[in-house]
This record gives C-alpha cells, sequence and structure tokens, in this order.
C-alpha cells in the first residue's frame, strides 16, 4: 500500500459564526475520526451528504448548536470567492451536486462525492484521483481557493488531518449504517 502523507491545516481566525453567515466554507465535522464527515455551508445554510440521506438547507445557527451541544470537532476551511457565480448560485449548484446521490454508501458514495463533483463541475478541477479531505484540501490551496480556516473543538493553531485509505472509508461507513440500523430498531421498539 502506498505511504500517505499527512496534511497540517493552520486554523488562523478565530471561530465566529457569524462569520459561517458570509461565503462558502468546507466544513470537516468530527475532525479527528477516520473517516471525518464532510459539508459544505453555502449561503448560510449546512449540506452535506449522509448515511441516512441528503441534508439540505441546514439553518448554520442550527448546525452549531447542535454541534456545540455535542462538543464536536469541527474545521472549518473558507473557498475563496468564485470569479463568476454569486454564493447563492453556488449553494444551489452544490444543492444540485448532493442530488446527484440518494446516500452514503459502501461501494457507490462517500460524503466526499457531492464536494468533488461540486469542485469538478464548478471550478473545472480534475479531482479523479481524490478519495480523501486530506487529498481534497492541498489541491484546493494550489489553486488558491483556500481562505481563513477557523474551528470548534479543536485546541491550538495547527491541526493534522488524520490520513486513512478506502478500506477504512468504507469500514467506517458500514460501521454507521450498522449503528443507525440499530437506533432505528430501538426506536421502532419504542414506538
Amino acid at each position: 500500500m502506498q505511504s500517505i502523507s499527512p496534511y497540517t491545516i493552520t486554523i488562523n481566525e478565530p471561530f465566529g459564526e457569524e462569520k459561517l453567515l458570509d461565503g462558502m466554507y468546507i466544513v470537516i465535522v468530527h475532525a479527528s475520526r477516520i473517516p471525518p464527515h464532510i459539508g459544505i455551508i453555502a449561503d448560510q445554510a449546512y449540506h452535506s451528504l449522509s448515511i441516512k440521506g441528503q441534508e439540505l438547507n441546514v439553518p448554520v445557527a442550527a448546525f452549531i448548536r447542535n454541534t456545540t451541544l455535542r462538543k464536536i470537532p469541527c474545521l472549518f476551511i473558507r473557498i475563496n470567492a468564485h470569479p463568476v457565480y454569486d454564493a447563492a448560485h453556488l449553494k444551489a449548484h452544490f444543492i444540485s451536486s448532493v442530488q446527484q446521490f440518494s446516500k452514503v454508501a459502501v461501494g457507490s458514495a462517500t460524503c466526499l462525492s457531492p464536494v468533488k463533483l461540486f469542485f469538478e463541475e464548478t471550478y473545472k478541477l480534475n479531482l479523479q484521483e481524490v478519495h480523501s479531505i486530506f487529498e481534497l484540501i492541498p489541491k484546493l490551496e494550489a489553486e488558491g481557493l483556500i481562505g481563513a480556516t477557523s474551528s470548534l473543538f479543536i485546541p491550538g493553531e495547527r491541526f493534522q488531518l488524520p490520513t486513512y485509505s478506502m478500506e477504512e472509508i468504507n469500514k467506517g461507513i458500514a460501521q454507521a449504517e450498522k449503528e443507525a440500523k440499530a437506533i432505528t430498531k430501538a426506536t421502532t421498539k419504542l414506538n
């Protein structure tokens, strides 16, 4: 197996919920988990693809409230403004990218799938060889697309993204599916 180089993100801006209301951000949720969950904040709402399906138009305040209550380590990586498209257009395009997939599932889609599709189509990037966030961020940085970075529940000014293989991504997806089914089963019994 090929050795994977770690990628370190410099956290160069203090966290502020109000900052997330302007612009576009890649959000790395459960940042230290293997694999983490990836979403996008665009035009004041959070969007992602999960094992439960499409999460669209979640207000930033609701997303931050949930994250804060559960003390989930998150990174917020600002994407520099697009030279042509405004925030509303980028949001609509990202939602369209999420809608290309029904849910995260082994062998079909990961939470990174709509993010990759969005950057391939909107920014005309070749991301065919990208399978993880620690591969995507350096490519976006090389293209001059990365702006300020902030964090929530991550101490310090530098954060090394965990590295993992596609096998570990699939194991994580399978485990999350198993946990979701157990929760659904337990909830059904209670009703």
